[in-house]
């Protein structure tokens, strides 16, 4: 026989859950309408090296927490027997009908099947675990539908908070100042990451060759000062990504990143010869390196 659950657990879990999502938003998306209705501007973005988890973070994870959240709820106020079995149904379909919301325009967001394939899987995983309560046996008599539809608004109002506001003409961006001081320590040690913004017939060989005349190149610039990070946490992390216009001229947007702040600069599509291009990326990022950088609106 299983126990039934405790709703002070479920909603405190509940709670906790959309905590993680909010924290979630404001780390990695704070342009959601929830920060500008409540006038807190998050100074930037974190950015994840990692190009998977980024995705998950960014379009998954406080959606997840959400649903969560919701079927948690909705399972505490069953406890309860205060939902009849039309509210369940009503609230549950919610993340699918936000989602087909998105596809339609009716709200700011992007349709992801993804996303619906998450929900439903949330869903059936809770109604194992918690028999009849979010998917009912049969069905009972409640006399108010107050608790399904005061379940129903706090939860859609969530969805309009977390959408990113539709911009119907173009607003120049703005950015905090930052400027960094020079690494003035040596060995610098690094970490050097080369992709193409196009398919390479051999991006293993250019990963392999490609770092190591990046790395001679950039020692060239500065004897002594790098040093290529081996079994140990690097200083700098560079990423190369290698563009061609596909006339086979290459250029690159490379970012760079150290412990307390990152960067990222462009050189155009110019180069026929990719290690001049290497020559090029190593001698202006030793400048960046001995000089210090900024980047946002610095006036």
């Amino acid at each position: 026989m299983k126990s039934t659950p405790n709703p002070s657990v479920l909603l405190i879990a509940a709670f906790v859950a959309l905590l993680l999502g909010v924290i979630n938003y404001f780390l990695l998306s704070p342009h959601i309408f929830l920060f500008r209705w409540l006038d807190v501007h998050p100074a930037t973005s974190i950015l994840i090296n990692h190009k998977e988890l980024a995705l998950f973070f960014r379009g998954y994870f406080s959606d997840i927490t959400w649903c969560v959240a919701l079927c948690l709820v909705t399972i505490a106020l069953d406890t309860h027997n205060k939902l009849r079995a039309i509210d369940k149904f009503l609230v549950l379909s919610l993340p699918f009908a936000s989602e087909f919301a998105q596809y339609f325009s009716l709200i700011p967001g992007t349709f992801d099947w993804f996303d619906l394939l998450t929900y439903l899987i949330i869903i059936l995983t809770f109604n194992i675990v918690f028999p009849s309560k979010l998917i009912p046996v049969n069905v009972q008599k409640i006399k108010s539908p107050i608790w399904g539809f005061g379940l129903f608004i706090p939860f859609l109002f969530m969805v309009l908070a977390s959408a990113t506001p539709r911009r119907t003409t173009y607003q120049q961006p703005t950015y905090p100042c930052v400027r960094h001081g020079a690494l003035t320590y040596s060995p610098i040690l690094v970490q050097i990451n080369i992709t193409g913004s196009y398919t390479m017939k051999d991006l293993a060989g250019a990963q392999t060759s490609g770092q190591t005349y990046f790395m001679q190149a950039l020692s060239a610039t500065n004897f002594g000062k790098y040093q290529l990070a081996q079994g140990v946490t690097p200083n700098l992390n560079i990423y190369i990504t290698i563009n061609n216009d596909g006339y086979q001229h290459y250029g690159a947007r490379v970012t760079f990143y150290v412990y307390d702040d990152n960067t990222w600069f462009d050189m155009a599509s110019n180069y026929v010869d990719p290690y001049k291009l290497f020559d090029d990326i190593a001698a202006k990022l030793n400048t960046w390196i001995i000089n210090g950088w900024y980047h946002g609106d610095c006036k």
